[in-house]
């Protein structure tokens, strides 16, 4: 078996969480596809999949990446050898699956195809927000959009007849929340109310935000119930903490019909404050894991997680049909460009793992 270049996770040590090994480069299955990569992205994900041992060490690590199609299996239909995509997979987790190698293995449930990307790299340092247009870019999205799938169209459940209800979107500028703001607006004609420190508030707006309010401010539930005249029909909360869980509660409690709610960490009723003066009027879904939009079960600290059927039809639906339409209009968030080669992965994991980065996704090229 022919061999290539990968990160591997090992046994953790602060900035030391993985290292750069040979393995060797695993054959698709007829319903996969193989990838060479050419830049990757770094997700909080990575690093405590590593640091909380939900793996073992030696398990190929990274979530997020993109490159060009170099094989497909024969099952598989709508890619083929010589496609641009960006694809995610469950790293940090198995030895023949995650994203930061020569070569990877990929489900096209969670593969995107782009129409064309730059070959030139991005310089080393910052990049501002923008068009889908690099391999760092598309890189940057794919876990986001998964996740955001998921929940939006699969989890949540988002009804054709509630456009121009409001969707609350919890923590706006995180890599999620932006991605969540464009396609609740584009794919689903949702109004958005969401939060942000307020240097946020103009570039969250300009991808689509309708209302945008200061999670510091003391009165911001208070704040989005007035604004939004209790009209919220979702929420979804991507920082998932028990305090954002409860402001957004606070928020949506007074809404006139029944509110979906999701989060990405398995928030349930149990860990609100229930206001019992007014009349419970929300449902809390199924906790929305992109691990589980290829269909499979997932085992995490202890427990096993999965998508329903009909929930992944809604999901699949969403990325063969509505994804392509709108990608062209989606902006990644701004980038934090490291220098190219496998060995950047412990810098980017640190910069994740030490809160170094705010409103920014860390990428970097192979090569």
């Amino acid at each position: 078996m022919s061999q290539q270049a990968a990160v591997i996770a090992k046994e953790p040590v602060q900035g030391s969480l993985t290292e750069v090994a040979t393995i060797p480069i695993y054959e698709p299955s007829s319903k996969q596809i193989q990838i060479q990569t050419v830049a990757f992205a770094a997700n909080p994900t990575d690093w405590k999949h590593i640091v909380y041992k939900q793996g073992v060490s030696g398990d190929l690590a990274g979530s997020d990446s993109a490159g060009v199609v170099t094989k497909v299996g024969s099952e598989v239909e709508g890619f083929q050898v010589g496609d641009v995509v960006s694809t995610f997979s469950h790293g940090n987790f198995c030895k023949d699956r995650g994203n930061f190698a020569e070569y990877i293995i990929a489900d096209p449930s969670t593969t995107i195809k782009h129409a064309n990307l730059k070959k030139e790299a991005l310089p080393v340092g910052s990049a501002p927000a923008g068009p889908i247009d690099t391999f760092e870019g598309a890189a940057s999205v794919t876990l986001g959009l998964s996740t955001v799938a998921l929940s939006i169209a699969g989890n949540l459940n988002v009804k054709s007849e509630d456009k121009g209800k409001y969707i609350l979107i919890w923590g706006g500028a995180t890599a999620t929340g932006t991605l969540a703001i464009q396609v609740a607006k584009l794919g689903f004609g949702l109004k958005v109310v969401t939060v942000a420190s307020k240097r946020h508030h103009e570039f969250l707006k300009s991808i689509g935000a309708d209302l945008v309010y200061d999670y510091n401010d003391s009165d911001v539930s208070e704040q989005i119930a007035k604004g939004t005249n209790g009209d919220i029909k979702y929420v979804f909360d991507t920082v998932s903490e028990k305090a954002s869980f409860q402001a957004a509660y606070d928020a949506f409690k007074t809404a006139h019909g029944p509110v979906r709610v999701d989060n990405l960490l398995f928030l349930q009723e149990k860990d609100l404050e229930i206001d019992e003066s007014v009349k419970k009027n929300f449902e809390i879904v199924n906790p929305t894991l992109a691990y589980c939009a290829n269909g499979d079960e997932v085992t995490l600290f202890g427990g096993k997680f999965s998508s329903d059927k009909e929930t992944l039809a809604r999901y699949n639906k969403f990325w063969n049909e509505t994804l392509p339409r709108i990608l062209p209009q989606i902006k990644h968030t701004s980038l934090r460009v490291l220098k190219a080669g496998l060995e950047s992965t412990n810098e980017a994991f640190e910069l994740l793992q030490s809160n170094s980065v705010s409103g920014e996704k860390v990428v970097f090229r192979l090569k």
